[in-house]
């Protein structure tokens, strides 16, 4: 941990237990959360504390609807911590800052989706893989770490395609059509003669 990084504990009281509902929406960590279903799949909640992951919120900035670090949240909630992601996190998972809690310690996300030289420390870096390790991302506002606090993500949605497995067998061929046959195309039965 960098020098000067000042982790906030929370109290286990706020951090809500994974209950029997996030289990049935297939929620593996709910972040201190309390989990509700939507249309398209979930949404965390928790309005004391924020949600958070091994002490640590989540960066306030680049968390809106369809962004990576939102998708990898929404991943890191469904799998856990060096899951094995299944299904992928679509561009319908959306954070909410709650600005009315206190700043906290946070998961560095502020970076540039797609930028390979920040994807070991940048949560919104790119999309998480099977086997990930969240707590290996930086604290703060930078790859480095630093002891930048920010308002707490207070809600996340969440939501999940099925994943098209890839198969190597060939499309049926289409229906030949079938045309109107004129009278040279049709073989006539000779006649017998009397």
């Amino acid at each position: 941990m960098p020098e000067g990084l000042q982790v906030v504990n929370v109290t286990q009281g706020d951090c809500l237990p994974l209950s029997d509902t996030c289990k049935e929406l297939g929620v593996t960590d709910n972040l201190c959360g309390e989990c509700t279903k939507t249309d398209n799949g979930w949404k965390l909640v928790n309005e004391k504390m924020g949600l958070q992951f091994d002490g640590k919120s989540f960066d306030d900035n680049k968390i809106g609807k369809g962004s990576i670090q939102a998708q990898n949240v929404c991943i890191l909630a469904r799998y856990g911590n060096k899951g094995t992601i299944t299904e992928p996190a679509t561009a319908e998972c959306s954070g909410e800052t709650d600005k009315a809690l206190d700043k906290t310690a946070h998961w560095y996300g502020n970076c540039n989706e797609g930028d390979d030289s920040m994807a070991q420390c940048c949560s919104n870096a790119k999309l998480l893989e099977s086997g990930f390790d969240f707590g290996g991302f930086s604290s703060g506002n930078t790859c480095a770490g630093d002891a930048d606090d920010d308002f707490v993500l207070g809600s996340i949605e969440c939501s999940f395609a099925p994943k098209v497995e890839e198969t190597d067998a060939k499309p049926e061929p289409a229906p030949k059509k079938k045309g109107k046959k004129g009278k040279k195309g049709k073989k006539g039965k000779k006649g017998k003669k009397s």
